[in-house]
């Protein structure tokens, strides 16, 4: 597992869309996986250079660049 720092727009953000206490972020994170090529290409996502998307079972996004949580987002569909 990956350490990651996490970002205070990616704080806001997690409050705003998905749960009001930032405690349940770190698990979520734990919870994500590395998107696929079809996963992204289906959800009409593509992470600019140098990020990657992390996703959750319940589809919520998290952009990774190198090793710090940037943002997050619910993925529609």
């Amino acid at each position: 597992m990956m350490q990651y720092r996490i970002t205070k727009h990616a704080v806001q953000r997690y409050r705003q869309r998905r749960c009001r206490h930032p405690l349940y972020i770190t698990a979520d994170i734990c919870r994500a996986r590395p998107a696929t090529k079809g996963r992204m290409r289906k959800a009409g996502k593509w992470p600019r250079r140098g990020q990657r998307l992390l996703l959750t079972q319940d589809g919520f996004a998290f952009v990774a660049a190198g090793a710090v949580i940037v943002t997050c987002f619910q993925l529609g569909g």
